[in-house]
């Protein structure tokens, strides 16, 4: 992508190192620069591996770390201190005209600075429940634009409020909507996998002894696309083997949104990206929302697709190879449902959603 003009006003950006921060804050930055803005962002050494496909004019690696996690909360205090410092200078150096901080500890320092630096921010929710660091600067902040319809755990606020949804990265955006064809017949049936690194051991343990169980009319169709951990492949070949399923693993695809549009039934946690890239090219699903997860974030986000009739939510407690044998089985035997259920989840993917934050964001620098 072409550099803009050095006059150009700058947009900072602060998103965490996964996927979930990372994704909509590139698609973000992808549209800044086309309306001809320079892009800074600020992350952390986990971000640096979305670096090659992120559309930044100049990048902040920060310090910062969980409280939460083990090890020291004077440590972490310390790395946060040290990450602000750094972040105020770029600042000083770059002099956005406007932030938006994404969530993860990593934006933390970077929204801070903008906070004492008296720059104009915004922030973006992914989820259903507002982040920890979102939290804490939400206050301050001019707008909160969120994901989902329903946000929780919202402080007093100065600016508004808006539901936006969550800007997808082009590779899933030009998927949308992209048709549907049940399994008619005998025809081969689609089954998707996946669960980050927080997901994928789990899944390889239940998922193919819930294959197995199904009815052999069901079990012959199935071609089954898994994540799974390196360590762990070997055994979970074996297992589909022994079931006589046909299968692919690796730890990770390159090509998910081609994955997920030749899916006739997807199986994943309910992470915010998950939960809108499934919705946004729209497919029939089984949830798994992260037990750990923060604040139960995953089952609120997992509720969208619930609600409308697009997926079926186990609980992780409940995720047994039993459980997921009758609900994957009562779904894949009636495939006019599961093309009702992929028109389903369309019917609640966002329109527009980083068009929309790029006009907010706009808006908002022109205030100031």
């Amino acid at each position: 992508m072409n550099q803009s003009p050095e006059n150009a006003p700058i947009i900072g950006l602060a998103a965490g190192g996964t996927g979930g921060h990372m994704f909509p804050a590139e698609a973000l930055a992808v549209e800044m620069k086309a309306r001809g803005w320079r892009v800074l962002l600020f992350t952390d050494d986990r971000g640096m591996r979305f670096g090659k496909d992120f559309p930044a004019d100049m990048i902040e690696q920060l310090n910062a770390a969980s409280p939460s996690r083990k090890g020291s909360k004077i440590a972490a205090g310390m790395s946060l201190l040290k990450g602000i410092s750094s972040a105020r200078k770029a600042i000083k150096k770059y002099k956005p005209a406007i932030m938006v901080g994404f969530g993860g500890y990593p934006s933390a320092p970077a929204m801070v600075a903008a906070r004492m630096k008296k720059i104009p921010y915004g922030v973006h929710e992914q989820n259903a429940v507002l982040g920890r660091v979102n939290r804490a600067v939400a206050p301050g902040a001019s707008f909160v634009a969120h994901g989902f319809s329903q946000l929780s755990r919202v402080p007093t606020l100065k600016g508004a409020k808006v539901e936006l949804g969550n800007p997808v990265r082009k590779a899933i955006a030009t998927h949308k909507g992209a048709s549907y064809v049940p399994p008619a017949g005998f025809s081969e049936m689609g089954l998707f996998v996946f669960g980050g690194s927080q997901g994928a051991s789990l899944f390889s343990k239940i998922v193919p002894e819930a294959v197995a169980a199904l009815p052999d009319d069901l079990k012959s169709r199935i071609k089954v696309t898994q994540q799974v951990r390196e360590e762990e492949r070997e055994d979970v070949q074996a297992l589909y083997d022994n079931a006589g399923v046909d299968c692919e693993l690796a730890p990770f695809f390159t090509d998910m949104p081609e994955r997920l549009v030749s899916a006739h039934m997807v199986i994943g946690r309910a992470g915010a990206s998950t939960v809108t890239e499934i919705a946004t090219i729209g497919r029939p699903s089984i949830l798994v929302p992260l037990g750990i997860a923060m604040d139960d974030h995953q089952t609120g986000n997992a509720q969208v697709l619930v609600e409308a009739g697009a997926a079926a939510l186990i609980p992780e407690p409940d995720f047994t190879a039993a459980k997921l044998a009758e609900v994957l089985g009562n779904a894949l035997a009636h495939p006019t449902e599961l093309a009702e259920m992929a028109a389903k989840a369309r019917s609640v993917a966002p329109e527009s959603p980083t068009k929309r934050l790029a006009d907010l964001v706009e808006q908002t620098a022109a205030l100031t």
